[in-house]
């Protein structure tokens, strides 16, 4: 893979204004991507206007039973959405761990960026609200 010299900047979703220059503060690099990643895995299909294949539409499997079946319902979905919608990365594996006594699932992707010549792990939890 070539290392590529483009640095990934996206808006922070905090909105916490620049210090320096009183602009919205920015994500760079690798927290960038992963920030767009669990953006991404968050948004069901037809939440954003103008945008309905959007998404990756987890939320409507976290209810179903807690079983392999749907474990591999969740990584197959987020693997289509990170491919559709994210650019950036490229992703290696996703793992995808039922956690019954805390009603959440454990979500581990490993992928690379461009930019970056480390792999990247990202690890968020999706529970039933």
């Amino acid at each position: 893979m070539a290392l590529s010299t483009r640095v990934y900047k996206d808006i922070n979703f905090t909105f916490v204004a620049n210090p320096m220059g009183g602009d919205v503060s920015l994500s760079e690099g690798a927290k960038a991507v992963k920030r767009a990643i669990i953006a991404i895995m968050s948004t069901n299909y037809k939440e954003r206007l103008f945008q309905p294949e959007f998404g990756c539409g987890i939320r409507g499997l976290l209810f179903e039973q807690m079983n392999p079946i749907t474990e591999e319902n969740i990584k197959q979905a987020i693997l289509d959405s990170i491919e559709v919608n994210e650019p950036r990365a490229e992703v290696i594996g996703v793992t995808v761990e039922g956690q019954e006594d805390k009603n959440r699932y454990k979500v581990s992707i490993l992928f690379n960026i461009t930019s970056e010549t480390r792999t990247q792990m990202l690890e968020t939890y999706f529970e039933r609200v």
